[in-house]
């Protein structure tokens, strides 16, 4: 939204297009956990200054080398995100193991004891959401501590706001198998197992740069930016979002 708002001010015809129903993408998910409500407004902002800059938005529609045949743009912006890193853990096709967002999102039920595979800001966030449900959470982090990837400024509270919540965070612990009754885990050299009804995946997101890659060389001018590029902060996203089309 921000390279489609930046490039219309300079002049240029631009078309957005989003597969899903709305626009957002991340942000609609971002602002679901507890304290994040806020991001709202940044939504709605892009969202309105896109209308208003006169981008031509087409909702449910997934750009693909047929719609590159069809619209021949001069210049095509590759913004499609991240998608969710799945981890080599035996037992990921059962039954009790769910993706973060299918969590936020309320798409699959969860049981009353949660093991939540991931310690980081998103696996924290995922942990408060699912406490503030009633659910009994652990959080299960291979590094020696949880919220690793945490500002400075956010990281101390938001370790507080899940000891106070009852949220039990256990580092140095890698999940090595995933059963029906919940995960078995090395932690300091030794195996131990962690009951649990499901177990909730937050190992952090990869690049999606599918789209990237099919669209090589078959366009005078492509640009990737964002999370398919590298997964990082929305202020990144945003800011590599102006400056590619600043640049156009």
């Amino acid at each position: 939204m921000e390279a489609a708002r930046v490039a219309a001010l300079r002049g240029h015809r631009v078309t957005l297009y989003e597969k899903d129903r709305k626009l957002g993408g991340l942000l609609n998910i971002a602002t679901i956990p507890p304290h994040k409500e806020e991001l709202l407004n940044l939504k709605n902002y892009l969202s309105r200054q896109v209308e208003k800059n006169g981008v031509r938005v087409k909702l449910g529609e997934e750009f693909t080398l047929k719609t590159l045949e069809r619209d021949k743009p001069d210049v095509v912006i590759v913004a499609t995100g991240s998608v969710p890193l799945i981890p080599d853990i035996e037992g990921l096709e059962n039954n009790n193991v769910v993706g973060f967002m299918d969590v936020l999102t309320g798409v699959k039920e969860i049981g009353d004891r949660v093991l939540v595979v991931g310690g980081g800001f998103v696996g924290c966030e995922t942990a408060e959401f699912l406490r503030m449900k009633g659910k009994q959470v652990t959080i299960l982090e291979m590094l020696p501590r949880v919220g690793h990837d945490i500002g400075v400024t956010n990281k101390f509270a938001t370790i507080i706001r899940l000891r106070t919540a009852g949220i039990e965070m256990k580092g140095n612990t890698k999940v090595i198998r995933i059963t029906e009754k919940g995960a078995e885990s090395s932690r300091d050299g030794t195996t131990e197992f962690f009951a649990g009804d499901t177990v909730v995946l937050a190992t952090g997101m990869m690049a999606n740069d599918k789209l990237a890659q099919q669209l090589e060389g078959k366009v005078g001018a492509l640009y990737c930016i964002g999370d398919c590029v590298k997964p990082h902060r929305i202020e990144d996203a945003i800011e590599s979002g102006f400056r590619i089309a600043s640049q156009i």
